[in-house]
């Protein structure tokens, strides 16, 4: 099974090419030093020290710490490296799992405890008493939790495609469940300390992992079943359907880095994401916010990349040599600028660095990828602030124009059936498994022209540019709609579409409509009622070039990136029956539906 967790380790290890800076040492290991929390739990963690001749250096080192929940042996490489080039690397289970002791339940025990670990770091005596934190997505929340609690030796931060606010950019997206979070817990439960002992309730959940398409068709309650033998991820997976808007549980310490801006202590931060992560709208928000609050040095790094940050290539796209970056030597690179007070090497003088897909030259290479090109940038902030904003207005016929529509067809209307939903196909999603429910296809940067073929999809597309447009900045799509359902979901993808007709998706959006006012402000609509909707796209940075063509795609579903649906109007947990949609998009004069995007 390619699962989430599986990559989650994957992606840390990236380490391409040899870092501008020689390692020195060789690598002695420590397995399995236990180390007490405040409340007698021991967590497990594999020290690993510069060495020479087999032995330990002598001396006291700046320390790298990472915290997983997805098994520390999984982190050997990363740090290993750190080790050769002159830290002590700590690598850490987290509470309740694999090696350490107590409960797990995700996210929300890591601030103690990652407080009482750097504390117990910097204490040692091969440590200097410096303690930087490293590693990305739950090892990413996991270093801003401990940060709320102001450890008196965290030095700096390395964060990894780690965001601001888990509900919106992972758990319900637009305000739609995302199943990879239930997923994402099925795996969880799969490696857990529970099923090590108890093995043919871990084959019947292997048994559903290797078929999830019948396991998301089932009604969510029926779904949860398959953890009754493991109730601390039932309960984990029940907490997820129970608080569907951002209440107190999804408002704590752990999950809600955005409300905890002014706890977190004031450390040396660099920030990286990518264009095709699901997180990045909150390490934008992070890297915003943390620059103006605090004094200390804040830099951030946007790559052409899904969640797993650092290669050239993703999906069906390639962006040439230059976009692929050597995570650990970054990471290395930053550290030695923190805590020992070297010239950075790999970022730059400006404090944002960003990579501006496009300008390729469209050449398939030898694995069938489109060069779609691109080139790293710098500015002194973000969002640049020389975008302005354009619209191109939705008109009849697929028409996508600057100017608003003046006559034609006032509406397009589709038929949305829960039942056969719009597949996932590229954009902000990971959740896959070998199955029918997902590809390869599923993530980043893909071409999505199968997708504008089905009735449920319509399509908006200017005609072939006559000049080159950068578009760098925030998307969004203001839509007028109806349904004759009392709720259902609207979404929308921006696409760059070839001469030749291949199209590659560059980011997408969703929103359920009873969310339209807001998502502490839940409403049904009137069926035949027209709304307006606001759809967040996301951030993003691409040239369309010469001759290619923007392009619209709006629908209801997206699976499985979303659930889809009932449109019954029953609570995203507890619906019992689905049934299908009839929805309209409305482009006339007094409904002006249109993409709005930052034009450079």
């Amino acid at each position: 099974m390619y699962s989430w967790l599986r990559f989650a380790s994957v992606w840390l290890l990236v380490s391409s090419a040899m870092s501008a800076r020689a390692a020195e040492y060789e690598v002695h290991v420590q397995p399995g030093v236990m180390v007490a929390m405040r409340d007698g739990v021991k967590l497990a963690a594999d020290v690993y020290r510069p060495a020479r001749d087999g032995a330990p250096v002598e001396g006291k080192f700046a320390v790298v710490l990472y915290r997983t929940p997805y098994n520390k042996a999984g982190l050997k490489n990363a740090a290993s490296y750190f080790a050769r080039h002159g830290y002590v690397a700590v690598a850490q289970d987290v509470r309740g799992r694999f090696a350490s002791e107590g409960a797990f339940y995700p996210f929300v025990n890591e601030g103690q405890d990652g407080y009482d670990s750097i504390e117990w770091a910097a204490a040692q005596p091969w440590s200097n008493g410096q303690v930087g934190t490293a590693g990305g997505s739950y090892l990413a929340w996991d270093q801003y939790h401990a940060a709320m609690y102001r450890p008196p030796h965290l030095a700096s931060m390395y964060a990894e495609v780690g965001g601001a606010n888990f509900i919106d950019e992972y758990g319900y997206p637009g305000g739609i469940p995302n199943l990879g979070w239930p997923l994402w817990i099925l795996n969880a439960a799969i490696n857990s300390q529970e099923a090590a002992q108890n093995g043919v309730a871990r084959q019947a959940l292997v048994e559903v992992a290797k078929n999830l398409r019948a396991w998301y068709a089932l009604e969510p309650q029926k779904r949860g079943e398959v953890f009754a033998p493991f109730p601390a991820y039932r309960k984990v997976y029940q907490d997820f359907y129970d608080h569907p808007q951002p209440d107190s549980y999804w408002k704590q310490r752990g999950f809600y880095t955005r409300g905890y801006y002014r706890e977190m202590k004031d450390v040396p931060t660099l920030f990286v994401s990518g264009w095709y992560d699901y997180f990045l709208e909150g390490v934008l928000d992070n890297f915003m916010a943390l620059s103006r609050a605090q004094k200390t040095e804040k830099r951030l790094a946007v790559g052409p990349w899904p969640h797993g940050v650092g290669a050239a290539e993703c999906g069906e796209a390639s962006f040439g040599p230059d976009g692929a970056s050597d995570m650990l030597a970054l990471a290395v690179d930053w550290f030695d600028h923190c805590l020992k007070g070297a010239k950075l090497e790999k970022l730059g003088e400006e404090k944002v660095r960003i990579f501006r897909m496009g300008g390729g030259d469209g050449a398939r290479n030898a694995a069938g990828r489109i060069n779609h090109g691109g080139r790293w940038r710098t500015a002194p902030a973000w969002p640049p602030p020389d975008a302005r904003p354009a619209r191109y207005y939705l008109g009849p016929e697929g028409a996508l124009a600057s100017q608003p529509p003046s006559g034609g067809k006032q509406s397009s209307g589709f038929t949305f059936d829960p039942e056969n939903p719009v597949p996932t196909i590229g954009g902000r999603y990971l959740g896959c498994a070998r199955d029918q429910v997902c590809s390869p296809k599923t993530m980043g940067c893909t071409d999505s022209l199968p997708l504008n073929r089905r009735p449920d999809v319509l399509s908006y597309e200017t005609q072939p540019l006559a000049e080159a447009l950068e578009v760098t900045g925030k998307v969004r799509a203001r839509l007028w709609i109806s349904s004759d359902a009392v709720d259902t979901d609207f979404t929308a993808k921006l696409v760059d579409v070839y001469p030749e007709g291949f199209a590659l998706i560059l980011t997408d959006g969703q929103l359920r409509a009873r969310y339209r006012n807001g998502r502490e402000k839940p409403r049904l609509m009137k069926p035949g009622t027209v709304y307006e909707l606001t759809i967040d796209l996301g951030s993003m940075s691409n040239l369309f070039a010469r001759g290619h063509r923007i392009r619209l795609d709006v629908s209801s579903s997206n699976y499985p990136r979303g659930e889809p649906n009932p449109n019954t109007g029953q609570p995203a947990g507890r619906w019992t029956a689905r049934k299908k949609a009839t929805n309209t998009l409305y482009h006339d004069p007094a409904h002006a539906s249109f993409l709005e995007l930052p034009i450079r």
